[in-house]
């Protein structure tokens, strides 16, 4: 019995080991293959959205993928995931790293890692300008839509436990029910939130935050478990661009001075996400 123990152990502790090996390997194996492949969004503008004039991937953190490539000395690859499916994409070894809005939290910390932050910004309540509702907890019984399996899910029950979450595929298809009239509000990111309603144009219904953020949370870059040495060049990269002002530049050309958002940089790049965790 007690062999048979110790043999299992021994066969744990060397899988696990072989694991470790394994991702530790992957900086290797990219730069060894010339590129780096970025699991990006394709439908957050500014952060991630295909241009509609190229019909190719544009957007803040799709341009900070590429300058991580070329800081590596590999090119940049580049395949669209979802909310839904980015942490499998990534585990599964279909793509290198994700720089698709990926929030930090302890539980997802416990599947991937995490590279400091390279953004962060407040998550409000958004209803439509035109509704009764004044504060947050004005929303209290009332439906509200969020994109499934996001964090703001456990986030939104906790504040309002009294809510209805309805849970949709896409931000836009949250977007629409706010439009229909089908949920009392959404949850956005400030930089989302004032692209969804620059992009929509002139015939919807005007939108409103509600001054009570739900939230401030980073996001940064995400490798699979286990990863050091990228992690490190990670790291290493985002505290050069914030030395070099270069990630300021980046910043607004997005989403800063020389955007339409004019939106104040708060953050630090590469500083730990852990040290911005809240809740």
């Amino acid at each position: 019995m007690k062999l048979k123990l110790f043999l299992a152990a021994a066969v744990f502790a060397g899988a696990a080991c072989l694991s470790t090996i394994v991702a530790a390997d992957q900086l290797n194996d990219i730069k060894t293959a010339g590129t780096l492949n970025c699991g990006v969004l394709t439908n957050s503008p500014p952060l991630g959205f295909q241009d509609p004039k190229t019909r190719e991937p544009a957007g803040y953190e799709i341009e900070l993928c590429g300058m991580f490539a070329k800081y590596l000395g590999v090119k940049p690859q580049l395949t669209p995931v979802s909310p839904q499916t980015r942490m499998a994409e990534l585990t599964q070894g279909r793509v290198d790293i994700l720089s698709s809005l990926l929030s930090y939290s302890k539980e997802r910390a416990e599947q991937v890692d995490f590279s400091g932050a390279y953004i962060a910004e407040d998550f409000n309540f958004v209803v439509l300008d035109g509704s009764n509702i004044k504060t947050v907890n004005d929303l209290s019984g009332a439906r509200i839509g969020l994109v499934k399996g996001s964090v703001l899910i456990p986030l939104t029950e906790k504040r309002l436990p009294d809510a209805r979450i309805l849970s949709f595929e896409t931000s836009a298809a949250s977007f629409l029910a706010l439009q229909q009239g089908k949920v009392k509000a959404t949850v956005y990111r400030h930089s989302e939130g004032k692209a969804v309603q620059r992009n929509a144009g002139n015939d919807i219904k005007a939108l409103r935050f509600l001054d009570e953020p739900l939230l401030s949370m980073p996001s940064g870059f995400a490798f699979r478990k286990g990863s050091p040495d990228l992690v490190k060049a990670a790291d290493e990269f985002l505290a050069s661009i914030e030395k070099s002002g270069e990630g300021q530049k980046l910043y607004d050309k997005w989403l800063g001075k020389d955007s339409d958002l004019k939106a104040t940089r708060k953050f630090e790049f590469g500083k730990p996400q852990s040290t911005w965790f809240t809740n």
